[in-house]
């Protein structure tokens, strides 16, 4: 226990100008662990010593203040974390590990992370230790980010600037590194914080782009098969996304009960099955357009059990993500449509759900963790009578003494 406490003593020194007084102390988890400090020059005859000096009880009082404000010190961890020499780089895979085996973060997070750390965070800071990196040196990656070109895509397109959403997330996994070094490396301050660095501003419109039922019908009428027109149809009359649609299972269809089971979620990055993205399980109803094309399906030769995909491959695995865009791509240039994601069938299901549902069912139906994802569809609820519902509310003792029977304003 001895070799765990705060411990210290009085020195004298005889120097050129006179004797002073030192104190020598350890204090466990500190850098350095012992250090020898001057305290005051020494009086050592009577009276009331000079200005700056002290005698040896007043020398000893202070030692046991020091020591004293040492171990408060400690028992407040104040040295539980010293720097310790880590690199960028280290405190990376660090954090790495931690989100992946302690936090339990998805694969496809960690996997967005690790990149995002490999592209834009090491080729910077990597072999600069973590604790030399400061708020201005975060500013400055976030102006380079802000001025960084995506490189081209497949199809040939001009470079695309990082969109501000884009460089918040860096900033966002790089303030996620350096709160993991303020514990495990000794870091102060995180100097990615938010009041240290501003973010750049991201700003939501909540417009998105779908398809009415005209078009939704063309897309299906020239897809590739009958099965990809079904997975068109389906996502966007029931709203699930692409990985819990590649995932669904015969058993997953109450044709009985007219509902869509979402139990599972594809992961194209980590080649399986997980929870869906909301992380329970939900159900969707059936609508009766949908009951004939799934129906069909499900007379196929092969791959009709319970437990089979309903979506699926030549061989009855999940189907490959990156060729089933390529179809739906040149299904869209069949058709004659524009260019949307496929994620945009969604918002059919819940553009047309917000009318006949109060919106926190919409927001059950459609997995959204929070009711302001759903709160984009609000606009597309009809509002013939919008104006006549409000008139009525405006009838109301509050306005009543302000307007005549014939809509006229009572003046005094």
């Amino acid at each position: 226990m001895a070799a765990h406490r705060v411990t210290g003593h009085l020195v004298r020194r005889e120097l050129r100008e006179g004797p002073v007084w030192y104190v020598k102390t350890r204090v466990p988890g500190r850098e350095p662990e012992q250090t020898t400090r001057r305290l005051a020059a020494a009086h050592l005859g009577g009276g009331k010593p000079p200005a700056g000096a002290l005698t040896k009880r007043q020398a000893h009082d202070a030692l046991a203040d020091l020591l004293a404000a040492e171990r408060r010190r400690v028992g407040e961890g104040a040295y539980d974390h010293q720097p310790d020499g880590a690199t960028f780089a280290d405190a990376a895979a660090g954090f790495l590990r931690h989100v992946e085996h302690v936090k339990g973060r998805e694969y496809a997070t960690v996997h967005d992370y690790r990149l995002s750390i490999e592209r834009y965070l090491l080729p910077r800071w990597g072999e600069r230790p973590v604790v030399s990196i400061t708020p201005r040196d975060v500013a400055k990656l976030r102006d380079q980010l802000l001025s960084t070109s995506r490189g081209r895509t497949r199809a040939g397109d001009s470079a695309k600037p990082l969109s501000p959403r884009t460089v918040v997330r860096h900033l966002t996994v790089a303030h996620g590194v350096f709160r993991h070094a303020v514990r495990e490396h000794g870091l102060e301050r995180n100097p990615a914080s938010a009041e240290l660095v501003d973010r750049p501003t991201v700003r939501y419109s909540g417009e998105f782009d779908t398809f009415d039922a005209g078009e939704l019908a063309a897309l299906a009428r020239a897809a590739a098969d009958e099965q990809d027109a079904t997975l068109y149809l389906t996502a966007a009359m029931t709203g699930l996304r692409l990985g819990e649609l590649l995932a669904l299972r015969w058993r997953d269809i109450d044709f009985a009960g007219q509902r869509v089971h979402v139990r599972r979620a594809w992961s194209k990055a980590a080649k399986a099955e997980k929870a869906p993205k909301s992380g329970k399980v939900r159900s969707v109803p059936l609508v009766a357009e949908l009951v004939g094309p799934l129906d069909r399906l499900s007379r196929r030769e092969h791959f009709t059990a319970e437990d089979d995909l309903v979506f699926c491959s030549t061989v009855g695995e999940h189907l490959d993500h990156y060729r089933l865009t390529e179809r739906y791509h040149a299904a869209l240039e069949a058709a004659g449509l524009r260019r949307i994601r496929f994620h945009d069938l969604r918002h059919c299901f819940g553009s047309v759900a917000v009318r006949a549902f109060p919106l926190s069912d919409v927001q059950a139906m459609l997995g959204h963790a929070h009711v302001t994802t759903t709160m984009r569809y609000v606009h597309h609820r009809p509002g013939a009578d919008d104006a006549a519902r409000l008139s009525g509310a405006f009838r109301g003792d509050a306005v009543s003494p302000l307007v005549s029977r014939n809509g006229d304003l009572q003046r005094n």
